[in-house]
């Protein structure tokens, strides 16, 4: 009898180790448990009595000029929380445009700059990004300015998240900085030689209505 059952001992010691494998192994393969999702976005309605972009540039190798397009439209989507990344589409319209001066803003309107005509708005739609720090992002999207789409990158923070008599706010300030002869502005830079600089530096403040979620 002993002997008989020492091979069945061993047998059963030998399916015990199989199924004890068989079940690591499977474990193994197991999907690991995700990570919790992040918030869903929720829709920011561009308020335009407060959002504005300010551009300077040089001006006959002297000062640093600014003027500004007032009343950005457009929307923000954003989770609210401080690494999920925004997504902006924001909309300036050249007719917009403020200088503090009627006839310099009828000459930026015309064909020798932005040529309100032809091309009647600027827009930026952000397509990818990365956190660089609680509330602020590295933004990348596509500049349409003057009938020229580029790509571009922009410095985005978050400036706050606020309560208004109509209900939630957020805020953001976004920079760039831009060479206008990319998008076919060349005025100033070689005829009048040097009257205005290349380079502009963009600052494009935005605040919206977070719409509730349900």
């Amino acid at each position: 009898m002993r002997n008989g059952a020492q091979p069945i001992h061993k047998a059963l010691a030998a399916a015990a180790a199989l199924l004890a494998g068989g079940l690591c192994g499977a474990a193994a393969t197991l999907p690991q448990t995700a990570s919790a999702p992040t918030a869903s976005p929720a829709a920011i309605t561009l308020d335009p009595v407060h959002s504005v972009a300010l551009f300077r540039i040089q001006h006959l190798e002297a000062g640093l000029f600014w003027g500004r397009f007032n009343a950005l439209e457009g929307s923000v989507r954003w989770s609210l929380e401080p690494k999920d990344l925004p997504t902006f589409d924001v909309t300036a319209t050249v007719a917009k445009v403020d200088t503090g001066s009627e006839k310099l803003d009828g000459n930026l309107q015309g064909p020798n700059f932005f040529n309100a005509k032809e091309f009647p708005t600027i827009r930026f739609v952000s397509k990818s990004g990365a956190a660089d720090g609680d509330r602020r992002w590295k933004v990348r999207g596509d500049l349409t300015l003057r009938g020229v789409t580029k790509e571009v990158e922009v410095d985005c923070v978050a400036t706050g998240i606020g309560e208004g008599p109509a209900g939630k706010k957020a805020g953001f300030e976004c920079t760039l900085t831009i060479k206008r002869s990319d998008f076919g502005m060349k005025w100033g830079i070689e005829k009048p030689a040097k009257a205005l600089g290349d380079e502009v530096k963009l600052v494009i403040a935005l605040e919206g209505d977070v719409a509730a979620t349900q």
